[in-house]
C-alpha cells in the first residue's frame, strides 16, 4: 500500500472520529465541543509548565490551533475517559508527526486534568493503549517523546513502558521506544480488541 492511500486511510479515521477501548479507559478524538474543557486543563499552572510551549494560550489561539488540527491527517488528539468509577473526561493525550513513510510518530500531549482522576493510573493505561494501537493497527515501528529532565512523574512511566533515553536537548530529554524494545505487554492488546 503506497503512502498517499495510507495517509487516506489516516484521514478517513479521524473523520470517522475513532475510539480507542480498555479496562475502565476509553480514548476518543477530540471534538470542537471538547475544547473549553482542554484549555482550562491547558491552562493550569501545575499542568503547563511540564509543556515546551508553557505559556496560557487564549480562547482565540485554541480556536485557530483546532482550525489547523482538524485537517492535519497525521495528527490525532484523544480525550481520556474514565469508564468505571468517574464516567467522565479527565485528561487527553495524542500521537502526532505520524510518518508512515519512516513509520515513526511522537507521542505526547499528555495530561490528566481531572484531579479525582489523578494517582488512578489512568496515564498508563491510556499510553498502554495507545502505543498499542500505533503498533498493532498502524505499523508504527518507533515513537518518539520530548520530556522535560525534571518531570520525573512523566519520566518514569516511559521508562516503564521501555522508551530510552536519546538525546539530550538542554532541559529536555529526547526518548523512544521500537516494535523491537517494547515490553512484551503490549502483545496482549490487539488491533480488534482496541478498536471500535
Amino acid at each position: 500500500m503506497d503512502a498517499k492511500i495510507c495517509y487516506s486511510f489516516l484521514s478517513e479515521l479521524k473523520r470517522a472520529g475513532l475510539e480507542l477501548s480498555g479496562p475502565g479507559i476509553c480514548l476518543r478524538l477530540i471534538k470542537f465541543e471538547d475544547l473549553p474543557t482542554t484549555l482550562a486543563w491547558r491552562n493550569r499552572e501545575d499542568i503547563r509548565h511540564n509543556f515546551i510551549n508553557s505559556d496560557i494560550i487564549s480562547w482565540e489561539g485554541h480556536s485557530k490551533w483546532w482550525e489547523g488540527y482538524r485537517v492535519k491527517n497525521n495528527d490525532f488528539i484523544f480525550l481520556i475517559l474514565e469508564t468505571e468509577r468517574l464516567s467522565r473526561s479527565v485528561g487527553q493525550v495524542s500521537l502526532y508527526n505520524i510518518n508512515l513513510d519512516h513509520s515513526e510518530a511522537e507521542y505526547g500531549r499528555l495530561m490528566i486534568g481531572d484531579n479525582e482522576a489523578r494517582g488512578k493510573g489512568l496515564a498508563r493505561r491510556a499510553t498502554e493503549l495507545l502505543i498499542a494501537w500505533a503498533f498493532n493497527s498502524l505499523g508504527i515501528e518507533r515513537i518518539y517523546l520530548e520530556v522535560f529532565k525534571n518531570n520525573t512523574i512523566a519520566l518514569n512511566l516511559y521508562r516503564q513502558f521501555g522508551f530510552i533515553t536519546t538525546g539530550d536537548r538542554g532541559r529536555l530529554y529526547r526518548m523512544s521506544i521500537s516494535r523491537e524494545t517494547r515490553p512484551s505487554s503490549f502483545e496482549g492488546i490487539k488491533q480488534e480488541d482496541s478498536i471500535r
